[in-house]
């Protein structure tokens, strides 16, 4: 089918993205959203979100999709494609599927949601949001807000949300207008004006809102709101007296500590309450989850250059009241996690997992690298497995000195990535079998990714050329494979002296020996596609006399596969990627 909107060359994006946007759209092109396009579209938004707004053009998809004439679940992957493309013209085009009475529910939260979403989070590097392009989707959101309080009524759970993004005195005014109305979408960007209209209101915002309003407050307000929490935090429930207490010692100093503890005489453990009264007083004028969020809702509007030091504060300031109790907002985590992954620091990272261990998933890279560099064998390990990780995880261990760690780590692994291989083969040689080392590299390298349809070829394929010429360091991996024995080798670092000792046992290593081995009995084998010269029959002959048994699918565990005569290049790259080995011509009798 053709594909519904003209690509260029995409030379920005990785050989394997332009395939797989290609192979995607062709689905799609009616414009409707089916089963099998809907999982090759999700899985080009999650593969290739980190590149495609390298391609300015490419919006151009977006634009497609977000038509009147399409059915509304494409139209709503559309408006959150375009959240990649930051415009002018992204603001004008999603400003008039808003203007439109008749656009779906869901498309509208969709819009909204990419014009408040300032966040690079995960997107390429030049994603960036211009003074211009800021101010039109304000305007646009400002509108929507001014009708709502006006009605009385928010329509839109996404607009809220977009709105706590946006930092103008025209939305601060229409917040000051109904601030009950509003408790959702206050966060951290107000007015000296909005502020004080908000603590008059507290009693008419909803509990659930109000502690993280106070904080706003008084970020805004600063010694001014002093007098005015004092006063208040006397008819207070507990937990917003508490918080009016903690934001007087803010910025009005140890002063106020008698008051926090005439509230705390009655409270049992407390102790984490007066730690936290401490870091208030030693940290005057800081409301750090108000100025963290700032940094974690705009990173889009920043400079590139400026972003990971910048996140690396936001992160701090996010993760500094945690020391002493749980946020009581679980999002609060999420951008925790956000600003680790902009800062690059894995240290942070492990800061963010001790304090949230759900968080794990979102920063596992960084999270298993500083374990390793930690020597925290045991730890890593499993963190690595909970998060689908071995191979990311066998590999640290294997440039941190433990290669009988990473090894038995290896084993584990569901995917035969370049880091796996990468692994097992720097390992090896460190384990003192740099013969297995060469092996690996000749005979077990990983499957290349797919850029077309006639043929997957042998690694480092166009993709992974592509890779290593301009993104050298997204993952190394790639580039030490091509650059053979001394690549690897030279990913090495010395064993942290502190960490765990090496596991004492050589059944890892026997592990890469029997799969270099190749043996049959009591393998799986595959065969894959149609034989239209072979005779099935005598292979299938051939691989019971082996030892070995058939297989009717390229499931996951499969050993070993035939070659057909026709195969697809999907089926040959899914095998690979989960391990399965071709078997060569002669090795078994009609192959």
């Amino acid at each position: 089918m053709a594909e519904p909107v003209k690509l260029g060359s995409m030379d920005a994006v990785p050989p394997a993205l332009r395939y797989q946007l290609r192979d995607a759209l062709s689905l799609i092109a009616d414009g409707e959203l089916g089963g099998v396009g809907r999982t090759r579209w999700e899985r080009v938004v999650t593969d290739g979100g980190a590149w495609v707004g390298a391609d300015p053009s490419l919006a151009e998809i977006g634009y497609w999709m977000i038509d009147g004439k399409h059915g509304a679940e494409l139209r709503t992957k559309g408006c959150q494609w375009l959240s990649f493309f930051p415009s002018v013209e992204t603001v004008k085009r999603l400003a008039a599927v808003l203007a439109d009475a008749g656009t779906p529910a869901p498309v509208r939260d969709a819009a909204i949601a990419t014009l408040g979403d300032r966040q690079v989070r995960q997107r390429h590097a030049s994603t960036l949001w211009t003074v211009e392009t800021v101010q039109a989707a304000d305007e646009v959101l400002a509108k929507l807000a001014d009708a709502a309080t006006a009605e009385g009524k928010i329509a839109s759970d996404a607009l809220p949300i977009a709105l706590r993004a946006v930092q103008t005195d025209l939305v601060a005014a229409i917040f000051a207008k109904a601030p009950g109305l509003w408790g959702n979408a206050l966060e951290a960007f107000a007015t000296a004006p909005l502020a004080r209209v908000l603590f008059v209101s507290l009693p008419d915002i909803a509990p659930q809102h109000r502690l993280r309003v106070l904080r706003l407050i008084g970020a805004t307000l600063g010694e001014e709101a002093v007098p005015l929490l004092i006063a208040r935090a006397r008819d207070a429930a507990i937990g917003e007296r508490l918080e009016m207490l903690f934001l007087a010692l803010t910025f009005g100093g140890e002063k106020h500590l008698p008051r926090l503890e005439e509230t705390l005489q009655d409270m049992r453990i407390v102790d984490h309450l007066r730690k936290r009264a401490r870091w208030h007083v030693q940290n005057k004028g800081v409301v750090p989850t108000v100025r963290g969020l700032r940094v974690a809702r705009t990173t889009a509007l920043m400079k590139p250059s400026e972003r990971a030091q910048k996140c690396g504060q936001a992160a701090d300031d996010l993760g500094a009241l945690t020391k002493f109790e749980r946020h009581p907002e679980a999002y609060l985590y999420q951008m925790w996690g956000w600003m680790v992954l902009g800062a690059k620091d894995p240290s942070r990272a492990r800061e963010l997992v001790g304090a949230h261990p759900e968080s794990q998933g979102q920063v596992r890279d960084l999270y298993l690298e500083e374990l390793a560099r930690r020597g925290r064998i045991q730890q890593l390990a499993a963190a690595a497995q909970g998060a689908t990780g071995a191979d990311i995880g066998a590999l640290w261990l294997a440039i941190c000195g433990r290669p009988f760690a990473a090894l038995e780590l290896a084993a584990t692994a569901r995917l035969h990535t370049p880091e796996l291989v990468c692994a097992r083969a720097l390992a090896s040689y460190r384990a003192g079998r740099p013969d297995l080392a060469q092996r690996i590299l000749a005979e077990d390298m990983p499957p290349s990714e797919i850029t077309d349809l006639t043929e997957l070829p042998p690694f480092p394929g166009p993709h992974e050329a592509w890779m290593i010429e301009r993104a050298p360091t997204a993952r190394p991996a790639i580039a030490a494979l091509a650059a053979g024995i001394n690549g690897v080798l030279a990913l090495g670092e010395p064993a942290p002296l502190d960490g765990e000792p090496d596991r004492a046992s050589l059944e890892p290593v026997d592990a890469v020996v029997r799969r270099l081995g190749r043996g049959f009995p009591g393998s799986t084998v595959y065969i894959a596609g149609e034989l239209l010269v072979r005779d099935r029959a005598l292979i299938e002959k051939s691989v019971v006399a082996a030892g070995a048994r058939l297989v009717s699918g390229p499931f996951p565990g499969t050993d070993y596969y035939v070659f057909g005569d026709v195969v697809p290049v999907q089926i040959i790259a899914q095998l690979e990627r989960q391990g399965a080995r071709r078997i060569r011509d002669g090795e078994l009798e009609g192959v």
